[in-house]
């Protein structure tokens, strides 16, 4: 009798097409940071704006809205500071894994 032949393939991960670096975790924290900076970014631009559309739906009185685009901006440049310190530390950890360069 002649052997059966199998036809299975060793399990190998399928190809990645594209850049496959943009997966990695590192570049996905990074890409996410730099997102969430445009987004706060935009916001600061446009907060008051905001505060008078808040303003004239009813949100809050008329006389509080300086105070209101006060803490929205000390709200946004808190979360600016946070983004970027872990913006640094993920960039640290990044040269810390490579190593020196020559």
């Amino acid at each position: 009798m002649a052997a059966a032949v199998s036809n299975k393939k060793p399990n190998v991960l399928p190809p990645r097409f594209g850049h496959p670096s943009r997966m990695d975790p590192d570049t996905r924290r990074v890409t996410l940071l730099i997102l969430a900076h445009l987004i706060v970014f935009l916001i600061a631009m446009s907060h008051d704006e905001i505060v008078a559309e808040m303003v004239a739906d009813g949100w809050f009185l008329a006389g509080f809205a300086e105070r209101c685009e006060l803490l929205i901006g000390f709200v946004l440049f808190l979360c600016w500071g946070a983004l970027t310190v872990r913006l640094l530390d993920v960039v640290k950890n990044a040269a810390r894994q490579e190593g020196p360069s020559e």
